[in-house]
């Protein structure tokens, strides 16, 4: 799903995220809740690395 979600915010300049989503066949608010995640996914991962740094 995260493939497709990265595609609609990619793509969302060009067209409207309700075709988007329609087209892609998935629900509008799959594609909302994917980018209010992203920060949190950017903030774990960085967290992940620096632990992984700190191990090493």
């Amino acid at each position: 799903m995260s493939t497709v979600c990265r595609f609609i915010h990619a793509e969302k300049a060009n067209y409207t995220v309700t075709l988007l989503c329609k087209v892609m066949k998935t629900a509008r608010s799959t594609s909302y809740a994917w980018v209010a995640g992203r920060e949190a996914r950017e903030t774990r991962q960085w967290e992940d690395e620096a632990l992984a740094h700190e191990i090493r």
